[in-house]
């Protein structure tokens, strides 16, 4: 890449005009003309090339792409959080379907820095930082999901110019699919309530448990992450109680899971709550607030339009955000985020869903490195690796749609001792029925407490069905298990069907997709089957085209599936009656 000359830059800069919110930096210098062996690496790094990226006072830029960032002197802020120098590569995944993070020059009383390249030249009040081109493979779930198709490419219309890196590109204004990623202004003045350098009234003494509610479309899971991420600056872990099951923030959709950030004694928790704040879901919120005691709530204010109260009329008067005492409780009122800064237009609710669950099928996750003494933070047996500790995808393969990648393949009988099925209208599947339910169904993998199993999983007839199965049979109560990921059933085989692998015995053999690594899978004794449906995404083979079948067969032949407008019985929207009591029903 030829050197740049910053002079030149200004000029061109000056030229254009920038949307308000659209930050740019003032010069780009290429580390691409450093030597590897000396001068790159003199500053401890290794590795691939990058650029680096020099801020000056109230500069910033934002680059569309998934890169490492590392803070070489001064600081940082991105997405609200202030990044000092340090070693840390920082994973930055910046598609289009979502507000573009942004990189900004942080003013700091002491400067710091590591080691330049001699090629760098910056004053000493400035932000410099190494940007790296991060292989992970994560654009190859746009082949899986077309709906993200290019996400991380810039739009036709979105002025975006490249800076010496592959796949990465800086955008220099913001259109109606792109977007920066904004912290409201009380968004920022309440996060100020977590730092006591900031908040002489913060109580340094409380181990905050912060609550964080408000209807949906508001930004709680914007604000949550955002406060996680601040509470990381003064504790080295900290726990992310997710209630909102439908787009969970670290886990695939449709559980309630407690993660754990990072390793420390003192544990802070954010809980991060739905958006159903009506009848019996302000009722499941008012009991989650009451079971976690917290210390701190916020709450995200919403339009009446969407179930939310009105605000009290002692509080009408006053500024966003309010912050009060309360009980011991610290509550802070924050305003919702505006619709005209987030990509909804564009992608829905149900496309992050969607992709959600997608990306945890094709994920790849770190090895797990097993631990000699057993885990004492549950009371069953479940490995030490899974218990308190977050394990993250480090990349991902799309390399093959679902249909096309090697199953486990299990004996149902000897592998589970039970498969539950919960949800409206499961109770009446009869026992013959389960291998069509279970087909192509996605599962929770379950281990529980075996001390309970012969209490809790009650004994079956044999003579009914030679699965573990029993219709309407709730499952064991939560608190003795442990859901150790998801799984997709691709395939159900019985003892007469053609199996690759036929058994002498009466048995049905399922044939497993899942990350899971084989270790962690074998603790998985038992199946719950929900509501949670794998997306059509998922069933295509991206291979084929748009205009080829799948797998092989054509489309016309694919069972279950549907091109076109739907017609004929089923195709109609379902309608399910959950027969939920309104809360002046109560």
């Amino acid at each position: 890449m030829p050197k740049r000359d910053p002079r030149k830059a200004s000029a061109r800069q000056a030229d254009e005009q920038f949307a308000q919110s659209s930050p740019h930096p003032t010069s780009i210098q290429a580390s691409r003309e450093w030597s590897p062996s000396h001068d790159l690496s003199a500053t401890g790094f290794q590795g691939d090339n990058g650029v680096v990226l020099v801020l000056n006072a109230s500069e910033s830029a934002a680059l569309l792409g998934v890169y490492l960032l590392t803070v070489l002197q001064g600081h940082a802020n991105l997405c609200g959080i202030t990044l000092g120098p340090s070693t840390t590569h920082h994973r930055v995944f910046a598609p289009r379907s979502s507000p573009i993070p942004v990189i900004s020059w942080v003013p700091t009383e002491r400067y710091s820095k590591r080691p330049l390249p001699s090629s760098v030249h910056a004053s000493p009040d400035a932000t410099v930082v190494l940007i790296q081109y991060a292989d992970t493979g994560v654009e190859g779930l746009s082949r899986v999901c077309r709906v993200f198709e290019n996400v991380f490419k810039p739009a036709r219309d979105t002025p975006a110019r490249d800076i010496g890196i592959p796949e990465i590109r800086l955008i220099s204004h913001s259109t109606k699919d792109v977007l920066p990623f904004t912290l409201p202004p009380s968004w920022e003045t309440g996060l100020l309530c977590m730092d006591p350098a900031s908040n002489s009234e913060t109580d340094t003494t409380v181990i905050p448990v912060c609550v964080v509610k408000g209807p949906k479309k508001s930004g709680k899971s914007t604000f949550s992450r955002t406060l996680l991420n601040r509470l990381l600056n003064r504790y080295r872990r900290v726990a992310f109680l997710e209630c909102d099951v439908g787009q969970s923030e670290f886990t695939p959709g449709g559980m309630v899971a407690l993660s754990i950030i990072e390793n420390s004694d003192v544990i802070p928790l954010v809980v991060n709550t739905m958006g159903w704040t009506k009848g019996l879901g302000a009722d499941l919120n008012a009991r989650i607030e009451e079971l976690v005691e917290p210390s701190h709530v916020f709450e995200i204010e919403g339009s009446e339009e969407w179930g939310w109260p009105t605000r009290s009329t002692e509080l009408a008067g006053d500024t966003v955000p309010f912050c009060g005492r309360a009980e011991n409780v610290v509550r802070v009122q924050l305003e919702a985020i505006q619709a005209e800064a987030t990509n909804m237009h564009v992608f829905s609710a149900a496309d992050h869903r969607n992709i959600n669950m997608l990306s945890y099928f094709h994920a790849t996750f770190p090895p797990l490195i097993a631990e000699h003494q057993p885990s004492t933070s549950i009371p069953f047996a479940v490995p030490s690796p899974v218990s308190l500790r977050q394990v993250i995808a480090d990349s991902w393969d799309a390399t093959l749609p679902l249909c096309a990648r090697y199953p486990f393949e299990v004996r149902c009988e000897s592998a589970f001792d039970r498969i539950y099925l919960v949800g409206p209208g499961y109770e009446d599947v009869v026992p013959s029925e389960l291998p069509s339910v279970v087909n192509c169904a996605v599962v929770g993998l379950i281990a529980y407490d075996t001390s309970t199993k012969e209490a809790e999983v009650a004994p079956m007839d044999q003579g009914v069905s030679a699965l573990p199965y029993s219709p309407g049979q709730p499952p064991p109560h939560p608190s003795t298990l442990n859901c150790l990921g998801i799984a997709l059933i691709r395939g159900v085989f019985s003892s007469t069907d053609p199996s690759p692998t036929p058994s002498h015995s009466p048995s049905t053999h399922l044939h497993i997709l899942t990350p899971l690594p084989p270790s962690i899978l074998g603790y998985a004794r038992v199946l719950i089957k929900g509501e949670l449906e794998l997306p059509i995404w998922g069933m295509l083979d991206f291979r084929e085209g748009e205009e080829g079948g799948i797998a092989g067969v054509e489309r016309e032949q694919v069972p279950y599936l549907q091109w076109g407008k739907g017609e004929g019985l089923g195709s109609q929207r379902r309608r399910v009656r959950r027969n939920l009591m309104r809360k002046a029903q109560m």
